[in-house]
């Protein structure tokens, strides 16, 4: 029997955790992210991305405690300040999907198109 296919749109944090609980389920997911990096809104970058929604400013702190806003299955690291950049929230971001595993099924740079006729996203860039 052949494993279930899920497309999980975005590799923000929804997307990061989605993208964990379906391999914990046993299903065969890809998760597509339009930017070249994960992270969602925690992405900083000094490029402009027109038409592809908002992301924090350079110099943003959290107004969450870390105690407040970690996975409850991967703490924040005990030397990260109470109230974080969103340098060292995007730089958790990678932790967690390093430390899951989730690399191999993200697909940067890629926005998907359904079509009625589509099994799967196809990829768009």
């Amino acid at each position: 029997m052949s494993r279930k296919r899920v497309a999980i749109i975005g590799a923000g944090v929804c997307g990061l955790t989605s993208l964990k609980a379906c391999l914990e389920e046993g299903l065969e997911p890809v998760c597509f992210e339009r930017h070249d990096d994960i992270g969602g809104v925690w992405y900083y970058t000094d490029n402009v991305r027109p038409d592809q929604g908002s992301s924090v400013y350079n110099s943003l702190i959290t107004n969450v405690s870390k105690e407040s806003s970690c996975f409850s299955d991967f703490p924040y690291p005990r030397d990260y300040p109470a109230y974080m950049s969103c340098h060292l929230l995007h730089k958790y971001l990678h932790q967690y999907a390093e430390t899951f595993g989730l690399g191999e099924y993200l697909r940067l740079n890629t926005k998907p198109s359904l079509c009625a006729n589509d099994q799967y996203p196809r990829h768009v860039t």
